[in-house]
């Protein structure tokens, strides 16, 4: 009787286990990553030309009433990932005296788990400090991503993947977001910033925090603006000096997603240079990044995207069409704000549907506005490489622009 039962038992087993080895894998997740949570849009200085008040950092709460189970259950569906926005010194590491702690980011992590979307781990620091990583805050980076280490593994949290924002510092931005109306102080900030030597040790520095991160088992990936491309269209790094911007030598992340923001550049000249500055920025880094580039758009709700889903839609399936990677879009907030649950969900559907045909190539060919757009870059581009000798001759250190691909 009871090796009937063993036999019968084991059947079962077996019936049950047998659909497991068979099993579906699991459906990719979608191409289309959203920036998310973060309170203060970070392109806040280029739209408008100002900063926001250092101490709002710690004191303006999140506002995650966009969360609703509505959204949880789309971006589950569709097996979305989203870069959450985490901030030392407030959600995790120590907070200054007199500052307030906010615990707003465990709770939203356990409901992304419980929906099954991937969370990427975006990290920024005060915005006193940069904010974003910049040449001159790789110091506070490295204790940074120590503490973010000791936190997520306090509360079981393992990101998909870290991601750092290679920008220039929070008040530069806002700085340059002046430059058609007030080039004189944003010309007087390239100078004041131009440091070739100092551009060399924060690249190494930053890829040394890289291996740290990764060694530690967070993959590692970055962000930083295409201005990178017209900066060595003359084969130099003068511009990108000047701005603080880190450089993310290839190979040294997973991928850098570069932010050609149609939206920024209306912003800056008034003239909406339309798709076409993605077709061409897109064909720039896949030259020197190859598949390790990824694309981000933004910023959904203003500028040519205030009130015309159709308008991002369309740049979705263009980048969709001409990359092979992930496509970001900044941000979740701005968009569900904007576009509505319907609106995501046509977002969503865009990055699986690429331009193709005629659609594509009359999305790519240079507008007037592309091109006056990249002239002017160009043109900072210019005038930053020229002044790098002077610049360092007058300070007694005489210097030229580090090249590209940098080899300091």
């Amino acid at each position: 009787m009871w090796k009937k039962v063993l036999t019968a038992a084991t059947a079962l087993l077996l019936s049950n286990a047998a659909p497991l080895s068979h099993a579906e894998p699991a459906p990719p997740h979608s191409r289309l990553v959203f920036a998310a949570a973060e309170e203060v849009s970070t392109l806040h200085g280029f739209t408008t030309g100002r900063a926001p008040d250092p101490e709002s950092y710690w004191t303006v709460p999140r506002d995650l009433s966009a969360y609703t189970p509505e959204l949880w259950q789309l971006l589950g569906a569709r097996h979305a990932r989203i870069s959450i926005n985490m901030r030392w010194q407030r959600d995790f590491g120590p907070v200054p005296a007199g500052k307030p702690h906010f615990d707003e980011l465990p709770a939203l992590l356990a409901t992304a788990a419980r929906n099954n979307v991937g969370v990427n781990a975006w990290l920024t620091i005060p915005y006193g400090d940069g904010y974003w990583a910049t040449e001159d805050n790789l110091a506070q980076h490295e204790q940074m991503v120590r503490d973010f280490d000791a936190w997520a593994r306090d509360i079981g949290f393992r990101p998909q993947q870290v991601l750092l924002d290679l920008e220039a510092p929070l008040a530069d931005t806002a700085t340059t977001g002046n430059l058609v109306r007030q080039p004189v102080p944003v010309v007087r900030m390239l100078a004041g910033n131009i440091d070739p030597a100092g551009q060399c040790a924060a690249m190494y520095g930053y890829e040394r925090v890289v291996a740290w991160l990764e060694d530690h088992g967070y993959p590692t990936t970055a962000a930083a603006y295409a201005f990178l491309f017209d900066d060595i269209a003359d084969g130099d790094t003068a511009l990108s000096d000047g701005l603080d911007m880190p450089l993310p030598r290839p190979g040294t992340f997973r991928e850098v997603a570069f932010m050609a923001m149609r939206s920024v550049y209306a912003g800056l000249l008034g003239i909406d240079p339309g798709s076409s500055i993605h077709a061409a920025y897109i064909q720039d880094m896949r030259r020197w990044y190859g598949d390790a580039a990824t694309f981000s758009l933004g910023e959904a709700g203003e500028g040519p995207y205030r009130d015309n889903l159709g308008e991002l839609v369309t740049d979705t399936r263009l980048a969709a069409a001409l990359t092979t990677g992930d496509v970001g879009i900044y941000s979740l907030d701005k968009a569900i704000a904007d576009y509505g649950i319907d609106g995501l969900t046509e977002l969503f559907d865009a990055v699986d549907e690429p331009l193709t045909g005629a659609e594509l190539e009359r999305a790519s060919l240079p507008s007037p506005g592309t091109i006056a757009a990249r002239a002017l870059i160009g043109l900072e581009n210019t005038l930053a490489g020229a002044a790098v000798p002077v610049v360092t001759a007058g300070r007694g250190n005489p210097q030229q622009p580090n090249g590209w691909p940098p080899i300091c």
